[in-house]
């Protein structure tokens, strides 16, 4: 699926996600943080894939304050790649050693994210939303853009060393990619 092609589906992912009085005033910002975090799924391989069975579920955990649950319950009804999708909300990162994703809400203030990020994640994509999430420690940071749409900005460097591959069609939708010069 190419760029334009993810961008044309990403409308009807809202539909799965939003209800239909939630879609005629748009989607809010958590919808569509949530459609990326399925999204995710889709568009990211896992070394540690291949050795699980091929039925289990991707796992995305929550650390941090939502405005509802909606979104997370509706992505426990959806799967991806023929899996399963399980969610949880946790309060610290020690619980959360069997995500596949863990999504750091900006309710956890930045001393707690930076403990949670100098901890070892090798299998897992952590995601924040708090400035400069991805240029700093994190593998995918969401940002608001000027016209207020969110936003991906990925750390291929971070990705690269837990050898987890983000494939193209997310690389090229993403606002920064930060890398070094030896992962061109």
């Amino acid at each position: 699926m190419g760029h334009r092609s993810l961008l044309r589906a990403l409308p009807i992912f809202l539909c799965l996600f939003a209800p239909a009085s939630a879609l005629s005033a748009g989607p809010d910002e958590y919808t569509l943080k949530f459609v990326y975090l399925y999204n995710f799924t889709k568009f990211i391989n896992w070394e540690a894939e291949s050795t699980q069975f091929p039925e289990a579920p991707f796992h995305i955990c929550v650390i941090g304050q939502l405005p509802g649950n909606e979104p997370l319950d509706v992505l426990q009804t959806k799967r991806s790649k023929n899996r399963p999708i399980t969610t949880g909300r946790y309060k610290s990162s020690s619980e959360t050693q069997d995500c596949h994703i863990l999504f750091i809400t900006k309710s956890i203030r930045r001393s707690e994210v930076n403990q949670i990020l100098a901890q070892p994640h090798k299998n897992t994509i952590v995601v924040g939303e708090t400035r400069d999430f991805a240029r700093d420690k994190g593998d995918i940071g969401f940002v608001i853009d000027d016209e207020q749409h969110v936003r991906v900005e990925i750390n291929l460097e971070n990705t690269h060393r837990k050898n987890i591959t983000i494939r193209a069609p997310l690389l090229e939708i993403a606002r920064k990619i930060y890398r070094t010069e030896d992962n061109g």
